[in-house]
């Protein structure tokens, strides 16, 4: 799994696992408890807002994971910029009634032409319903029965909590601010945090592993981990080599023609020390085994172990300190919310990790956000009539790059993907 990949996967983790349950009860401070309680789902499903959000994950003092996000929400549109891992805008996602536009992430030559994606529809046919700020819920979501019910969860996951504020108020806003320790987390959010532990440990995949080769039969291990039991399974495979004819086959995509020549059955192709050879025979189970899992088990990369807490399933995971502020006009708006929280963590071979989270969201532009595709003249250009005319469809996926002052390059318009244009 690639760094950036990992990154993504450790917030989300540390997110459910710490703030999905204590953070709530942090998150949802105020005086009076209704009045921030209504702010924050108003802004959960607000149609038109800015929102811009970070957040920082520290493991025993490092920050092994930083996420940014920066969300313009419109009546006419939305926009999503997309960060890397150092929190660099590296692209966008804009999305309108009759135009969605995004970078084709994938798709960048070697010599630094970047393509773009465009997908072309007519405007009535209303794509897009003005979602809120989560994609989850939108501003029609606000009286249903279902936020209600998430109302009353709220009301019991937060507790007595609600009771152990403070606030200030200055020019209209009211400052809200409240601290938990782990002795007051509420019993609802200790036992989704047991769940949550158990289910850590209850399957991981340790990978496929090379056994034997004599040049006509390949022999290969799976592995999978459950509950610290390391279950393995033996297989083996005939194979035979590829002759240089079949390898230049199978690169241009002709293969299965010149098997089919040639009267070789297939069963698929496998790479063996970065060569690809012919499986002529299905696969036969040779041996199945279990062991304990160790701690190498779980890490395809054995020198990260102690760098990524999350590899190994949980013993236990114990909430230190949950601490939140928010702001809210005398509109009441949601403004701003921050959270902080840390929680120790004792991995199933005793190894213990200090996790620490810092999340913070601002909203602004509220109720006056308007959305601009990043790409100058691109809604002016990209309309179904122009596709149309060009191809013979108003609704119509396509693909373009850019002039050097950012316009729309129009001779490059094509509808052809353009890593099957042959060009590089």
């Amino acid at each position: 799994m690639k760094k950036s990949v990992k990154i993504r996967v450790i917030c989300l983790i540390v997110a459910a696992i710490v703030l999905g349950g204590a953070v709530t009860a942090a998150a949802i401070m105020g005086s009076p408890y209704e009045t921030l309680k209504k702010a924050m789902l108003e802004a959960m499903t607000q149609r038109n807002a800015t929102e811009e959000s970070s957040m920082t994950m520290t493991v025993n003092g490092v920050v092994t994971g930083v996420e940014k996000s920066h969300s313009i929400v419109g009546d006419n549109g939305s926009l999503n910029y997309v960060f890397d891992d150092d929190g660099d805008t590296v692209g966008f996602h804009y999305y309108t009634n009759g135009l969605d536009v995004s970078p084709l992430w994938t798709m960048v030559f070697s010599d630094g032409t970047e393509w773009y994606s465009a997908y072309v529809y007519p405007p009535e046919q209303n794509y897009y319903s003005g979602s809120g700020m989560f994609t989850a819920f939108s501003a029609d979501d606000r009286d249903s029965a279902a936020m209600r019910f998430y109302e009353l969860l709220l009301d019991l996951v937060v507790g007595d909590f609600k009771n152990n504020i403070a606030m200030t108020a200055e020019n209209g806003v009211r400052y809200i601010s409240g601290a938990l320790t782990g002795n007051q987390i509420p019993e609802i959010v200790k036992a989704g945090i047991d769940v949550l532990v158990e289910q850590s440990g209850s399957y991981y995949y340790a990978g496929r592993r090379d056994v034997s080769f004599d040049g006509n039969e390949y022999v290969f291990e799976n592995a999978y981990i459950e509950r610290g039991v390391k279950n393995v399974t033996v297989w083996k495979q005939p194979v035979i080599q590829m002759s240089p004819e079949e390898i230049i086959a199978w690169e241009d995509g002709t293969i299965y023609e010149q098997l089919d020549l040639h009267g070789i059955e297939f069963w698929g192709f496998i790479h063996i020390d970065g060569v690809p050879w012919l499986a002529v025979g299905p696969q036969e189970l040779v041996n199945e085994y279990t062991v304990p899992a160790t701690q190498e088990d779980y890490y395809l990369d054995y020198s990260s172990y102690g760098d990524d807490v999350f590899n190994i399933p949980m013993q236990s995971l114990l909430i230190d300190y949950v601490r939140g502020n928010a702001e809210v006009d005398s509109d009441g708006n949601l403004l701003y919310l921050s959270v902080s929280a840390a929680a120790t963590i004792t991995d199933i071979f005793g190894k213990v990790s200090t996790v620490e989270i810092n999340a913070s969201a601002r909203f602004s532009d509220i109720g006056k956000s308007y959305v601009e595709c990043p790409i100058p003249g691109a809604e002016q250009l990209l309309t179904p009539e122009f596709v149309k005319a060009r191809f013979g469809s108003e609704i119509m996926h396509i693909y373009f790059t850019l002039n050097e002052d950012g316009t729309i390059n129009t001779d490059s318009i094509t509808t052809t993907y353009p890593g099957e244009l042959g060009f590089r």
